[in-house]
């Protein structure tokens, strides 16, 4: 059984691609502070390592005059990583020893972990009891308590029965755990679609794809004094946003007429999350030249909702929003803004 849950000889391998003319001792120190979060809290540990996955980590470096950032993902070279699928891997971890069903590497990350359970054989292994064996939604049970080590690096988890499988994150209640239905955004399967692992397969875990999820499509959500929340995105969500961001950058001026369309949601599709997650890919597009985000809604109680979501998602929108009173203060408010930023009306 393996005690160690990241291949270092291969993450050491591809950050030397990722980042080069960075000397070894840097990328070590950045494989050593990738094993060795030190927090009490899954959640809190699997957050922390989520940032340093997506925007890269910080290294002292005494001999440089600036500590160099290290990335252990390339998100614009995709062929720069490495992407590796393991089944019935036996792990051990404090006397305990687990096998997980799959594991989806990158990098030699543990990223993706599948829990299959079969359909035919007890119909007490149904979907729900692939849910039970990861932990459910808290830190204290399944897999994730008996190894959790395994789990600080997840990005999300995938549990199956054979017929249906559902994507979801550590803090997923169950109800939160999703079918991915198309593969290039067209009509999503029916019901009784006989090759429904097959669209999850192409449609969420090819290389580019996976990456593009993970950066852009998989965040967190900070409230007060509670352990964060991750929000992993619907297929619905994926392939709208990903069209009105399209549609944005070509009617953009002086080329296009500055008329993008308009996006249309049924009622509890996770519109919120949705435009967080345009608003992010928009802000974070260096040829949009930090844009100032306008949101405007015709009902207070929507404005305050919406508000709420955007400022606990402020960390992935790199940016906390504003709330404006009148036309008077969100002129104000615009002509303050030096460098984007997203404004309540």
């Amino acid at each position: 059984p393996l005690d160690s849950f990241i291949n270092e000889e291969l993450l050491l391998d591809r950050l030397s691609v990722i980042n080069p003319g960075v000397k070894l001792p840097v990328l070590e120190q950045a494989i050593s502070s990738l094993k060795n979060v030190d927090n009490p809290s899954l959640f809190e540990r699997n957050h922390i390592i989520h940032k340093w996955l997506t925007d890269g980590i910080q290294i002292e470096d005494y001999e440089s005059d600036v500590n160099p950032l290290i990335k252990f993902i390339d998100f614009k070279t995709i062929e720069n990583n490495s992407f590796q699928v393991a089944n019935q891997l036996k792990f051990k971890e404090n006397r305990n020893l687990r096998i997980p069903d799959v594991i989806i590497f990158v990098n030699g990350i543990p990223l993706i972990v599948f829990e299959l359970k079969s359909i035919e054989y007890n119909e007490d292994t149904f979907i729900e009891r692939a849910y039970e064996q990861l932990g459910q939604n808290g830190e204290s049970d399944g897999y994730r308590f008996d190894i959790p080590t395994l789990f600080n690096y997840n990005a999300f988890l995938v549990i199956s029965d054979g017929a249906n499988n559902k994507v979801g994150t550590l803090t997923s209640d169950i109800t939160r755990y999703n079918e991915w239905k198309s593969v290039d955004g067209e009509i999503g399967y029916k019901k009784n679609y006989a090759y429904k692992l097959d669209v999850l397969l192409e449609g969420l875990m090819k290389p580019e794809r996976l990456l593009d999820v993970f950066k852009n499509n998989l965040f967190f959500m900070n409230k007060d004094k509670e352990k964060p929340i991750k929000i992993l995105s619907q297929y619905h969500q994926y392939f709208g946003v990903k069209k009105a961001y399209n549609s944005i950058k070509s009617a953009m001026k002086p080329n296009g007429d500055g008329k993008a369309g308009i996006v249309w949601h049924t009622q509890g599709s996770g519109k919120s999350f949705s435009m967080v997650m345009l608003a992010h890919k928009l802000i974070t597009d260096i040829e949009m030249n930090n844009p100032t985000v306008v949101v405007l809604t015709d009902r207070n109680d929507l404005d305050n909702q919406l508000y709420t979501t955007f400022s606990n998602a402020a960390e992935f929108l790199r940016t906390r929003p504003v709330q404006v009173e009148s036309r008077e203060d969100l002129l104000k408010k615009i002509g303050e803004v030096k460098e984007g930023g997203i404004v309540f009306t």
